[in-house]
């Protein structure tokens, strides 16, 4: 065979039958991504749906194991689940549309979060028909409560004193946690909700002056998120109370303003949540040098004192600390003593056998119109009242927990198994429900 015909012959092959010059290496795919333990998708997906009602049941658990009765907003819950390991920083946005998704399906109260600080964002002006004898023994309870407060009411803690706090944070979530510590002081409490508007500082420039034509020196407590713009506020906050000082008639040159947090050794020392970007609200990069510098490119936000129980313990002593570096730490004391003083001015008030005779009287007027139901309407109260038989059972053979879900509304509900055989009533439409052990408990 001649060259030639080699040559043609091999280039056929070659374009016939490739035979690579280094060999192919074939990898495989990478694993799928873990699911998230938040889950994601629309209302109108099936399987999203079902998976909001097992997230919905296993944050109503978490709910229950709170020590610290006090509602978080949905962020604050954000926090409060990155500080048990159920969600990482990226996932914020996620839980927080999940729990709102909860709320409006019904798989959560939706009351379930922090109510807004807004009032205008509610109803005014709701008129409903009472009953007589409520309205009468609500009038009772407001005399009692009146007569028992009365000393706290009437009581001048402010005299023979040095100072007047006022308290502003940034988040409405940070004011519920400080304002039953503010309550013990009497310190007034205000969430700004971010910059401070115009009609704040003029409250704070009446009880400023208040303060000062009695001889006291008006002192300005904030607490703000540690970032950019929470320091910023801090800051300029003098300089935002001289502005409105023409509308005011009062400056604030006798008026001291102390940041008392969030601090970075806040951050530190109850191991806080750093987030490593300086992201604003509209999703830009804050360009603060002077910030970075000092911080570096990262931020916390005052909700992250919602992690757990113990973060929540460390604000509340952040607060009162924060206080009693004015008031002292014998305020407490001193107060009660005051107190107890002008309770002692009101003896006769209290000796008067008017309020004797009041309540029995109020008594017997509430006992005079008090009408027995109609037949009919016992029939309906009885029926409305009817205990419904409830199947509960266990996901897991290890859980401690027992699951149902209410005949009526259909809402998903875990209990304890000391509960199995009582009468309980339904967390959302109140109910009647006896929880019965299933005969066979589905495991998974």
């Amino acid at each position: 065979m001649s060259d030639s015909i080699r040559d043609v012959m091999a280039s056929a092959f070659d374009k016939i039958l490739p035979i690579p010059k280094t060999p192919r290496v074939y990898r495989a795919p990478p694993p799928p991504k873990p699911v998230s333990w938040v889950p994601s998708g629309s209302m109108k997906n099936d399987t999203y749906v079902k998976r909001l009602r097992d997230f919905a049941q296993e944050i109503r658990a978490i709910d229950a194991r709170k020590t610290k009765r006090i509602k978080y907003s949905s962020r604050g819950w954000c926090y409060l689940l990155e500080g048990l390991g159920l969600i990482d920083k990226g996932e914020f946005s996620k839980a927080q549309r999940a729990i709102n998704d909860c709320r409006k399906l019904g798989f959560l109260p939706i009351t379930f979060v922090a109510a807004d600080q807004d009032l205008t964002r509610r109803f005014a002006g709701i008129h409903e028909a009472a009953d007589p004898a409520d309205r009468i023994k609500k009038l009772k309870e407001d005399i009692e409560g009146m007569l028992e407060n009365l000393p706290s009411f009437t009581t001048d803690y402010w005299q023979d004193e040095e100072y007047y706090l006022m308290v502003c944070c940034e988040k409405g979530d940070i004011r519920n946690l400080f304002k039953p510590v503010c309550d013990e002081y009497h310190v007034p409490v205000v969430s700004t909700k971010g910059w401070y508007p115009i009609l704040l500082r003029g409250h704070i420039a009446n009880l400023s002056r208040k303060a000062e034509e009695r001889g006291l020196k008006p002192v300005l407590l904030l607490f703000y998120d540690h970032d950019p713009a929470g320091i910023k506020i801090t800051e300029t906050f003098m300089k935002g109370l001289y502005d409105v000082s023409g509308g005011t008639g009062w400056e604030p040159w006798n008026l001291e303003i102390y940041r008392f947090g969030l601090n970075a050794k806040d951050v530190d020392e109850y191991g806080l949540m750093w987030i490593d970007n300086l992201k604003t609200g509209g999703g830009r990069e804050s360009r603060d040098w002077g910030y970075i510098e000092k911080h570096g490119r990262r931020k916390c936000e005052s909700n992250a004192l919602f992690r757990n129980d113990e973060t929540l313990e460390a604000g509340e002593r952040i607060c009162r600390d924060a206080i009693e570096k004015y008031y002292g730490k014998d305020a407490l004391e001193r107060f009660k003593e005051k107190e107890k003083k002008a309770k002692e001015k009101l003896g006769a008030v209290y000796d008067d056998p008017l309020w004797d005779d009041f309540s029995e009287k109020i008594d017997e007027l509430i006992e005079t119109i008090s009408e027995e139901p109609e037949k009919e309407e016992e029939e309906e109260s009885l029926e409305s009242e009817k205990t419904f038989d409830v199947e509960i059972f266990r996901r897991k053979a290890y859980d401690s927990l027992y699951y149902g879900s209410c005949p009526k509304c259909g809402t998903d509900f875990d209990y304890d198994e000391e509960d199995v055989g009582r009468t309980v009533r339904c967390r959302h439409c109140n109910t009647p429900m006896k929880l019965v052990r299933a005969k066979e408990e589905e495991t998974i």
